[in-house]
């Protein structure tokens, strides 16, 4: 079009050169043509100026001082309270944090709190699976329990209705929901689970799973020697009788209670994986009954393939680099 003007000087002309050559196309206008020319002439190029910055306004500068002053506190910080403070529109609060500041709202990560002595203990760990050699890591069952509830869990931070009207919609939630307490051991090869305990967890139902359950799946595996055992430090993992059988099976090979540090569910696949990852797919079907999600169960943990189970492990190598680089404390989840 530039070429066209330039030669005819005559916007007519171009829009006739335009219909000859795009006959199924629409001719620009006579505007577009002068604005694309006239940038032409500026610029030396057919491409929109950009647009200038504007200045801002002296309210809005003074306000960008208030506002790092205000989020140098993130825990007292909020947007709706910054904008009565500081007499603004709620709008421009947001804009000043995301166009002016660049910002991105994060929310907090809620972890264990760690007594003084178990940074030590999660550095040791750390250490001491690192030192293992690469083939041995994929020798690992580490093991857990956790609540599945028979209702569908909802956030209701994230969970919305999306209407032209509120709709005022409700959802019944019975005062106590019946729950599933399953045990699983997870490792790169594979799970052993789920194990469904019927009530509360004691030392004696605790054993007994494992003399009756899981020693009886683990020595089907050809490479059942290879194996270390770990579990977390709840009362009934920690019980005499619990601790002396798997030190009699797994020998050194048994994660006991003083190599494994508390409060790390970071180090745990079960807990930073396996509940997470089942708890978003096993609610598809809805289940009805508590043997319609013992089901959903264990349908999506034989769904999960080899070579996830490898990239959980792996994570986990990366996992305890992170431990020894914070020195023990809180990483990333």
């Amino acid at each position: 079009m530039i070429e066209k003007y330039i030669k005819f000087d005559n916007v007519l002309q171009v829009q006739r050169a335009f219909r000859m050559k795009y006959r199924n196309e629409k001719a620009p206008s006579h505007s577009t043509i002068m604005n694309m020319y006239s940038v032409f002439k500026k610029t030396g190029s057919v491409k929109p100026m950009p647009p200038k910055p504007k200045q801002p306004s002296q309210k809005r500068l003074e306000a960008q001082i208030q506002l790092k002053t205000m989020i140098a506190d993130p825990t007292s910080f909020s947007t709706r309270k910054a904008a009565c403070t500081l007499g603004m529109s709620h709008t421009t609060i947001l804009s000043i944090l995301h166009d002016d500041f660049h910002f991105k709202a994060y929310k907090y990560h809620f972890w264990h709190k760690l007594e003084e002595h178990d940074y030590e203990k999660r550095v040791i760990f750390a250490r001491w699976f690192l030192s293992l050699a690469p083939g041995v890591k994929f020798f690992f069952y580490f093991s857990d329990e956790a609540y599945f509830y028979l209702t569908l869990p909802l956030n209701k931070q994230n969970n919305r209705i999306w209407s032209g009207e509120n709709p005022f919609q409700g959802i019944e939630l019975p005062l106590y929901d019946k729950k599933l307490l399953v045990w699983c051991a997870i490792s790169a090869e594979g799970i052993i689970g789920p194990y469904y305990f019927e009530q509360t967890v004691t030392k004696e139902e605790y054993l007994k799973m494992l003399e009756t359950y899981f020693w009886r799946k683990h020595i089907q595996n050809p490479n059942f020697k290879k194996y270390y055992f770990q579990q977390d430090g709840a009362t009934p993992h920690t019980a005499d009788a619990t601790q002396t059988w798997l030190k009699s099976k797994f020998s050194k090979k048994f994660v006991d209670k003083k190599m494994w540090p508390p409060r790390s569910p970071d180090l745990n696949p079960c807990d930073f994986y396996l509940w997470g990852h089942l708890k978003s797919v096993v609610y598809n079907p809805l289940p009805k009954t508590l043997d319609d999600l013992k089901a959903n169960i264990r349908r999506e943990i034989k769904k999960i393939p080899k070579d996830v189970l490898n990239s959980v492990f792996l994570n986990l190598e990366k996992r305890c680099k992170s431990i020894l680089e914070k020195n023990g404390g809180h990483i990333e989840a």
